[in-house]
């Protein structure tokens, strides 16, 4: 899934790698706790629910700054998580790139996997750009 937004790489990617501020506007995330964080790297205690449903889950984060996050988990629901976020600089500003390869443990998740993770990768993406609007405003700034 792919987005040209217009705001630099380096406005996206401080965006998504801020893992704290998720519950402020992301829907369903309701807590996010960095376990352990370095400029390369993260662990990242996350819950999730929809309604009175809740999934908590352990995930890695590489951080290649401005370029891409890639986070991984095998813990909680997934039995494989591997979501990668790349930023690429565009004429009028990003162009932001999510895959989403996951494998829940739950067969009855699993069977609709696909259908789940496309909904919910247009939300993230749509939630990102609220929030990027709200931090930068509509238009790149360059500085």
């Amino acid at each position: 899934m792919q987005r040209t937004v217009p705001w630099t790489p380096a406005q996206v990617y401080a965006l998504i790698a801020d893992v704290e501020r998720y519950p402020e506007y992301l829907p369903g995330w309701r807590k996010v706790s960095v376990i352990r964080a370095s400029e390369e790297q993260a662990e990242v205690a996350q819950e999730f629910g929809i309604g009175p449903f809740s999934m908590s889950f352990v995930s890695t984060a590489a951080f290649l700054p401005n370029e891409s996050i890639i986070i991984r988990s095998q813990a909680g629901p997934f039995s494989h998580l591997d979501l990668r976020w790349t930023f690429a600089p565009v004429e009028r500003g990003c162009r932001a790139t999510l895959v989403i390869d996951a494998v829940f443990r739950s067969r009855l998740l699993g069977g609709v996997s696909g259908q789940i993770l496309e909904s919910f990768a247009q939300r993230m993406l749509r939630a990102f750009e609220r929030r990027a609007k709200v931090l930068y405003g509509a238009t790149t700034r360059h500085s």
